[in-house]
């Protein structure tokens, strides 16, 4: 099938769950494996609206307009040329899809949405009418992938049918993780930094930047700086306008004991997830995890609080462990329990990547977007 995947926004959000560039490009290899057809339709944007009315305003002129030139351009090209179906992914009241519904609707085919959200507390407030676009496009999707289980509570009331409701669970290219030589990328980091190859290595990756990553940087270092004389070393990866805090957070673990690397490109951090031993992250308020997951396939286990983003990735005393929310001793007493036993991190890596592969992997993600195509077309 010809698929025309769009989005609204490909810049950065804080308060998104995925980055928009990021979940195109997985959609897109989804679907690639799945055996579709993947057409980039448009390059028009919503998301530069922001608070100004007369902006937004502006913004839906405009796409009436190229809704309309978008149309025009389809029919001129041969049948086998169109699209049969169209996937716009990560849309929501700051950033609505204003001419997909449009499109699909004027030439036939079915309007399928992934990662979209309703914000219901926003109804009253300046996004209120762009809000309605969102609650208007989930109406009339025919199928609605939901990549966490807030979104999809969010948009439950507003699809017409449940039956088009399907959970688009975490997904990743595991190749790229697997593919690492551990023994290699620990020489190199070794070298690069003041890293003991004899002890094991934790490692913690996200933005510093306020909000939920810095409250779990503060988590962090108050769980692990409850450990006396501690085993191992953490090597702490990430940047951002918080990064002096969250660095204070983790300087009374001691010199010798944090290491701060900045932030890494992904290339780099598949090297780092590759050497090191385990993942530590609070995950505070996570409702999706990538990096946990992106440890997970690279055979870290994962230490991390039992929020909704992780403990969607880890099978606790399997790949990983998983502690109460709001118990710092129980989160130390994980770490000191995967750093003393080698022997246990190793069978919980191979199986975090095995479950990473098997259950997180493009073909997973494939088969579900293959089976809401093929019931969205039956639909329509």
């Amino acid at each position: 099938m010809r698929v025309a995947l769009y989005t609204p926004t490909d810049g950065p959000d804080p308060a998104a769950a995925w980055d928009g560039p990021g979940l195109v490009h997985l959609l897109a290899r989804a679907l690639d494996v799945a055996g579709h057809q993947v057409l980039a339709p448009s390059e028009f944007r919503t998301d530069a609206g922001g608070e100004d009315a007369r902006k937004r305003a502006a913004l839906e002129r405009r796409a009436v307009r190229h809704a309309t030139r978008l149309v025009a351009s389809y029919r001129d090209l041969p049948s086998v040329a169109r699209p049969e179906a169209w996937l716009t992914c990560r849309l929501h009241h700051r950033a609505p899809d204003l001419i997909g519904s449009v499109v699909a609707e004027t030439l036939g085919i079915p309007y399928l949405l992934a990662g979209a959200f309703y914000a219901r507390e926003e109804s009253g407030g300046a996004h209120a009418g762009w809000l309605s676009y969102t609650a208007r496009a989930i109406a009339r999707a025919r199928a609605v992938l939901s990549l966490t289980a807030e979104d999809e509570e969010s948009i439950r009331p507003l699809v017409a049918s449940t039956a088009r409701l399907y959970r688009l669970a975490p997904f990743l290219d595991p190749a790229p993780y697997r593919a690492a030589d551990r023994d290699a990328a620990r020489r190199a980091l070794a070298d690069a930094l003041p890293l003991d190859p004899a002890r094991p290595w934790l490692l913690a990756a996200a933005p510093m930047r306020p909000g939920a990553a810095l409250a779990s940087w503060r988590l962090l270092g108050r769980s692990l700086g409850l450990i006396a004389d501690p085993a191992w070393q953490l090597l702490a990866v990430g940047d951002g306008e918080a990064r002096a805090l969250a660095e204070a957070a983790l300087a009374p673990l001691g010199q010798g004991v944090t290491v701060l690397a900045g932030a890494r490109s992904d290339d780099a951090l598949r090297a780092l997830y590759a050497a090191c031993d385990v993942y530590v992250w609070p995950a505070y308020q996570e409702v999706l995890s990538l990096t946990v997951l992106e440890a997970q396939a690279a055979g870290l286990p994962a230490v991390a609080r039992d929020w909704p983003g992780p403990a969607a990735v880890i099978a606790s005393s399997e790949t990983g462990l998983l502690t109460p929310q709001n118990d710092d001793v129980a989160f130390a007493g994980a770490v000191v329990e995967l750093t003393a036993n080698a022997e246990r991190r190793r069978a919980m890596g191979a199986a975090a990547a095995a479950r990473a592969r098997d259950r997180h992997g493009l073909a997973t993600a494939a088969a579900t977007l293959d089976r809401a195509l093929d019931a969205a077309l039956a639909d329509a």
